[in-house]
């Protein structure tokens, strides 16, 4: 939703987007409208270009030629941070916390840093009680009140990337693009993140590039499937399971 309160259709549209590396397509003239709300999944096999599409839209790389748009503005030529101020924010696959500080400290800094574009740690005391109570319905929101004084370093890899969530959200985004979130965990951190996806979705866009097609299956809204830096397929679980052309591409893995 923009800041007149109009809501649009779409999250992102892309037009004709398209990334070259030394001659080598790897997105290809994307022409696509990613609706705004739910979980919107990215898949692919190995070298579709999903990456490199979603580090286009989150203004990591910029593209070959083509438009990138969020709401009603091309923000093509955006960087990440500026992109960040109108409401997109996205997470790593590698983990990007504060080890040496409690699990509490990195998400009233994540909130902190709102107020005044800083970590300031020298805020007048009358605010300090504003951005303790949003750090504590984030700890709460991501599941890790109970491990609020323990050090973020001492987490479990699951738990870190809960956290780093947590840190994003602090900038209550309209759209959370999350990268890989359930890389590298137990069956029980997936089903844990796999919640607190669920949990943080409504009144917000969640985009996802994700390998765990049982994840993909269970949380999606819609699903896009790339294959050799093109859109293969865009459709529903059911639809994409169903869907001859990406059998084919996943060797029956969706079977």
């Amino acid at each position: 939703m923009s800041e007149s309160g109009h809501t649009f259709a779409y999250a992102f549209k892309t037009e004709h987007l398209t990334r070259s590396f030394a001659g080598f397509k790897a997105v290809n003239d994307i022409t696509l409208e990613i609706p705004s709300g739910g979980v919107r999944t990215i898949i692919g096999p190995n070298g579709a270009g999903k990456t490199t599409f979603f580090n286009l839209l989150s203004g990591l790389l910029p593209p070959s030629s083509g438009r990138v748009l969020f709401e009603d503005r091309d923000i093509t030529g955006l960087d990440p941070y500026q992109r960040a101020r109108l409401g997109i924010a996205r997470s790593f696959q590698i983990t990007n916390i504060f080890g040496k500080l409690s699990v509490y400290e990195n998400v009233r800094l994540a909130v902190q840093s709102l107020y005044d574009g800083k970590a300031n740690f020298l805020l007048p005391s009358g605010r300090m009680g504003d951005l303790h109570g949003k750090a504590v319905a984030i700890l709460d929101d991501i599941g890790l009140s109970p491990a609020a004084e323990a050090l973020a370093e001492n987490l479990s890899h699951g738990d870190q990337r809960r956290l780093e969530i947590g840190l994003v959200l602090a900038r209550d985004p309209a759209i959370l693009m999350l990268d890989e979130p359930t890389a590298g965990m137990s069956p029980t951190e997936t089903h844990a993140t796999v919640e607190l996806i669920q949990r943080i979705s409504p009144g917000r866009t969640i985009m996802l590039v994700e390998h765990d097609i049982d994840v993909v299956m269970s949380i999606s809204t819609t699903i896009t499937v790339m294959q050799t830096g093109q859109i293969l397929a865009v459709g529903t679980p059911e639809e994409i399971r169903d869907n001859e052309a990406v059998q084919r591409a996943y060797l029956g893995g969706l079977a």
